[in-house]
């Protein structure tokens, strides 16, 4: 298959060439990377109970997804609705699970992680306060996470015995979810998007590469920039095997997908220490994502935020994910 990278290349030439045979092209090319089939996958969800809260109606679900797993999830709605909404699929980082995200207390708190005795602080009640914002929120935890073991890392290392990939058995869930999502009726399926922070981040970005329904997402410190700088200059440790995707890089680096799927909105919050990510590899990634959306007339679509700090979610971070998507969704 011809690398994204020359597509981009002869897209640059044509004045007139339309973004959306490049971006479906790179979409295939990147569900095949995953080992995943083409088509959207179903879900049979099933419903656990629902209750109101603070003037919000919490529906506990879950779902089969492949490999006999069951994906739990929340969904957070207000309670009075005028008609469809916007819906964001809302994806926790690996010490996070959907309980960490629809906690009543907002902003950054203490939380006990899955099978740890002791405290660490991250950012609780997301989901939820999306909710009160006006959105549906769905809150999933992600497979290899919190209760669900064996860890991610773990159920990678096996999945490639096999020709699967980690990643690829994540993401199936996620557009398990996105095919529910747009067949709600309380839910407007061109209004999807897609967020999460560090293990959400990369989650929400792959989606929004291979799923055409994820109308915008906003990866937070996700590891979106640069494989291949990640590769040479990162802490290579700091990755699991679920973030390495087998023969990207022959295909293109993360830009290179990202720049043939504009102008679909993109946030990413990026902060300039984040060891997930160097900040040449962002600053990489932007100099070849601009320009395509530049091209595509849409610059306000492509919204990157470099500031100071570490790998973290902060308040600021939220608030910037809520009017990127106030915006595009």
């Amino acid at each position: 298959m011809i690398r994204i990278a020359l597509l981009l290349l002869l897209a640059a030439a044509t004045a007139t060439a339309q973004s959306e045979p490049f971006a479906a092209v790179a979409r295939k090319t990147f569900i095949d990377l995953l080992k995943l089939p083409q088509e959207h996958p179903t879900a049979d969800v099933a419903a656990h109970g629902t209750r109101t809260e603070e003037g919000l109606i919490i529906e506990d679900i879950s779902w089969k997804s492949l490999d006999e797993e069951t994906v739990p999830a929340f969904i957070v709605k207000p309670a009075k609705i005028g008609g469809r909404l916007p819906a964001v699929i809302c994806l926790h980082g690996s010490s996070g699970s959907r309980d960490s995200m629809v906690t009543k207390e907002f902003g950054p708190g203490e939380w006990v992680r899955y099978g740890r005795d002791k405290p660490h602080t991250r950012m609780l009640g997301w989901a939820r306060e999306l909710a009160r914002r006006g959105y549906v929120a769905l809150s999933m935890t992600q497979r290899g996470l919190d209760r669900r073991g064996p860890p991610v890392n773990t159920q990678s290392n096996v999945l490639l015995t096999r020709d699967r990939t980690g990643m690829g058995a994540v993401l199936h869930e996620i557009r398990q979810a996105v095919t529910w999502l747009s067949e709600r009726p309380d839910v407007d399926p061109k209004r999807i998007g897609a967020t999460g922070m560090s293990f959400g981040g990369i989650t929400s970005f792959y989606m929004w590469v291979i799923d055409e329904r994820i109308a915008a997402a906003a990866p937070l410190c996700g590891g979106v920039g640069s494989v291949d700088v990640f590769a040479r200059k990162g802490r290579i440790s700091y990755h699991g095997t679920y973030w390495w995707v087998p023969g990207m890089l022959a295909k293109g680096d993360q830009a290179d997908f990202a720049a043939a799927i504009a102008p679909k909105p993109l946030m990413l919050w990026a902060p300039t220490e984040d060891v997930g990510m160097p900040r040449q590899g962002v600053d990489q990634f932007v100099a070849t994502v601009r320009p395509a959306f530049e091209r595509a007339g849409r610059p306000s679509g492509f919204v990157v935020h470099q500031q100071p700090g570490g790998h973290s979610f902060t308040i600021a971070a939220f608030e910037a994910m809520v009017e990127f998507f106030n915006e595009h969704l």
